[in-house]
């Protein structure tokens, strides 16, 4: 072979080694995100605290979750705070050497407290007489906070298993009651085994409610994380008859899951690398090329552009509308009851627009508020010519539900999102407001069956004794207090199963359809339900001023379509 032969021959090989490298490579398994988890457990507090025999329990159950789950545990039982703390600075020392992509998860079951807004973990051996001591003796939560953020991966999921029945002993309990609020850091997943200022019960058998919930979620519910402690929520409800409602703050943006959709658990030795680009040209209509939108998955969030609002996916389902005939409330636009299945899955709003993000459409579409809005107080109410959405005269923030805002109003800012994203926006219908309020309880509210009941004020914004001492004239509160008088910030209170937020209480929505004064006739199939004379729209979910009885699932208004109102605002939906 002459030399421009063999060096062509070298170039063909070289060339086919290349591609089949590449090939291999292609093919070859790919180091998964490294994963790193700390477990404390404490329990045996002596003398000082009220013993908890599960939580070293409930450690064990989440560590052997956990590595089921391809995470690398570090778990420690009955920890002094000298303890403690030196896991906290190994934890987030071996989270560093993990590098950029690693996914940290810190988990805690024991004693906790509050004490001037931060949350104290509880060693063994702590000797609190007084508050003063907790800062000297417990082990503040944002230790292990910045632990994390220190070493600057991509991921972190916070879980708090504590503020337990009792957390300090007779006569030491100067600190509030259960956790405060945290907000969840950039990247970060926080939650608590209960809401904000509420206490979880330890459990009566080897596990507490939560730890159980959990375990049994990791290993058994193959979803993206915000959904499965969504399930985890729901479980424990169930577990602890509505008693104890799971709480979590979420600011990632990226999807987490702790097994595969499959079932296996990502490892160095499953994960794949991605599939390439298809070649494939897009799916053809009327001789245009049309990408097709993927299909969203049910309980799956997401937002289509940066400050739009956030949204969930909503599945299909069945229920009964209406209440039966002989109810307590018995009431005839109740009535008859109507059997719905919802066929196409939907999205909503995880929240009631804010004032805020309906401020930012204002200046968008460069609108002046139209001034004009009744102010109801349990009685007659009162107009006021000069109110608006930005001056309802009640007290609001940004964050607070958009009220004073007519049903056109919630369709021009609909429009106005359409435009804006490329996707259809709309009101919900009322019969998906109703299914996906009640996120599949059959109860009469969402708290149980109990009109009085004291767990009302944990899970919505409605009228109760912080209501009344501000409308005396309203009567049938709940006899307890959520210290919201008039409006909440809309993600005050925990998601319900589908992950969404004040669907019963705070303000009343707007829904798309006609009202209708019985449901005589009403759609079966999820549609809005229109009609020859339309002067009113159905209103949905009750609000802060509305008696108990407004608090039902199946209780509805209606109003003017151009009507504004202070206790009336509105979310929406998106077609998928």
């Amino acid at each position: 072979m002459g030399e421009v032969g063999r060096v062509s021959g070298f170039r063909v090989w070289g060339l086919l080694s290349l591609l089949l490298a590449c090939l291999l490579a292609w093919h070859r398994p790919a180091l998964a995100e490294p994963r790193v988890a700390l477990v404390i457990g404490n329990g045996n507090y002596g003398s000082s605290f009220s013993k908890l025999p599960n939580p070293p329990n409930d450690a064990k159950l989440v560590s052997k979750a956990l590595k089921d789950a391809g995470f690398d545990v570090i778990t420690v039982l009955d920890a002094d705070q000298k303890a403690m703390k030196r896991a906290f600075v190994d934890f987030g020392k071996k989270l560093a050497d993990k590098g950029s992509d690693a996914v940290g998860l810190f988990y805690y079951a024991g004693h906790g407290v509050q004490v001037d807004g931060a949350n104290y973990l509880i060693p063994t051996g702590a000797n609190i007489e007084s508050q003063a001591d907790v800062d000297m003796e417990a082990v503040n939560a944002d230790w292990v906070l910045q632990q994390m953020e220190f070493a600057g991966n991509r991921m972190n999921i916070i879980i708090l298993d504590a503020c337990r029945n009792n957390p300090l002993p007779a006569g030491k309990r100067s600190a509030e009651k259960g956790l405060a609020r945290m907000d969840a850091p950039s990247g970060s997943f926080l939650a608590y085994s209960t809401a904000p200022g509420a206490t979880a019960v330890d459990g009566k058998g080897s596990n507490s409610p939560y730890s159980q919930a959990l375990a049994n979620a990791i290993e058994n519910d193959h979803v993206p994380l915000e959904q499965l402690f969504r399930n985890v929520r729901v479980n424990v409800m169930n577990a602890t008859g509505q008693d104890q409602v799971p709480w979590d703050s979420s600011s990632l943006t990226g999807e987490f899951y702790f097994k595969k959709p499959d079932g296996s658990a990502p490892s160095q030795q499953t994960a794949l690398l991605a599939p390439p680009p298809s070649t494939q040209p897009a799916a053809q209509s009327g001789g245009a090329s049309k990408a097709l939108e993927p299909a969203v998955a049910p309980g799956k969030t997401f937002r289509d552009c940066g400050d739009c609002p956030e949204m969930v996916a909503i599945p299909t389902g069945s229920f009964t509308m209406g209440s039966p005939k002989g109810d307590e409330a018995d009431r005839p636009e109740e009535r008859p009851q109507v059997k719905v299945t919802i066929g196409k899955p939907f999205a909503l709003m995880t929240t009631e627009v804010t004032r805020d993000q309906f401020a930012a459409f204002m200046k968008a579409t460069q609108r002046e508020p139209e001034k004009g809005c009744y102010a109801p107080d349990g009685g007659d109410g009162k107009w006021d010519d000069n109110a608006n959405f930005l001056s309802p005269g009640i007290k609001q923030e940004g964050n607070h539900p958009v009220v004073c805002v007519s049903w056109s109003d919630a369709q021009d800012y609909a429009e106005w999102l359409s435009n804006k994203t490329g996707k259809h926006y709309r009101l919900p219908t009322e019969e998906e407001h109703d299914y996906a309020a009640r996120g599949g309880k059959k109860s009469v509210w969402p708290w149980g069956e109990d009109s009085a009941s004291v767990n009302g004020c944990k899970v919505a914004n409605v009228f109760d004794k912080a209501g009344k001492a501000k409308y005396p004239v309203n009567e049938d509160m709940l006899p307890c207090s959520d210290n919201f008088a008039e409006t909440a910030p809309v993600d005050a209170f925990a998601a319900n199963s589908f992950g969404l937020k004040g669907m019963i209480g705070n303000v009343w929505e707007w829904a798309e359809d006609c009202y209708h004064e019985t449901y005589q006739g009403a759609p079966s199939d999820g549609s809005a339900w229109e009609g020859d004379s339309c002067a009113k729209r159905v209103l949905r979910g009750s609000s802060y001023i509305d008696n108990v009885w407004d608090s039902r699932f199946a209780s509805r208004d209606k109003m003017e379509a151009g009507g504004r109102n202070t206790n009336v605002g509105f979310r929406l939906a998106r077609d998928l």
